[in-house]
């Protein structure tokens, strides 16, 4: 059995796995959510469930401190591409509420990146979630790759991230990966909330 060794079949694992209402390929709202999600993906699963076996390191996007966090371009560029290829949809969340931190880094992102297929609007919350396309896609293929206690990992962790609010979401990360915050401009904002 072939690896998982492209960082967009990551993306579309974690996308495809269960949230917090137990549902498969549950929406995930905001994009900072997900990129940090795929960050505890890399630091927190791959090394407990034995995730090696199915899904090559190659896969995993490198991260850097960066102003709001534990940062990469992968993923948002990943995220971008399978938006194109009609396997994510993304949609405005009416009465969401974009945290700062939100706006900036996707901003950021867009500053650097060379495309104008960016599907995002700063300032506005989207919801990020697979095709009908992109789900029989892993479903097809990615999702044999895994184990069911791999699954149910993968989905505790999803289902984890989806149910916290942003701020706490960002606090675990910034108490648990202190040297991910060293640029950080809101370190002491996240780190001060009890």
């Amino acid at each position: 059995m072939s690896k998982v060794n492209s960082s967009k079949d990551l993306l579309m694992l974690l996308l495809y796995a269960k949230g917090k209402e137990g549902r498969q390929a549950e929406p995930v709202r905001g994009r900072t959510r997900l990129m940090k999600m795929v960050f505890l993906f890399k630091q927190e699963l791959m090394p407990r469930f034995k995730l090696a076996q199915a899904i090559d390191k190659s896969a995993l996007p490198d991260f850097t401190a960066y102003d709001y966090g534990p940062f990469s371009s992968d993923v948002f560029a990943d995220l971008e591409f399978l938006v194109d290829l009609g396997f994510v949809s993304v949609k405005p969340v009416s009465g969401g509420v974009v945290l700062p931190e939100e706006t900036l880094e996707y901003e950021y992102w867009q500053a650097g990146a060379d495309s104008s297929s960016g599907s995002g609007i700063a300032g506005v919350e989207e919801e990020f979630s697979l095709t009908e396309i992109g789900s029989s896609f892993v479903a097809e293929g990615r999702a044999g790759k895994l184990t069911d206690e791999q699954w149910e990992a993968l989905n505790e962790l999803k289902a984890r991230c989806t149910a916290a609010n942003l701020r706490s979401l960002l606090r675990y990360v910034y108490e648990k990966y202190p040297e991910m915050t060293t640029k950080s401009k809101i370190r002491d904002e996240i780190l001060s909330q009890g």
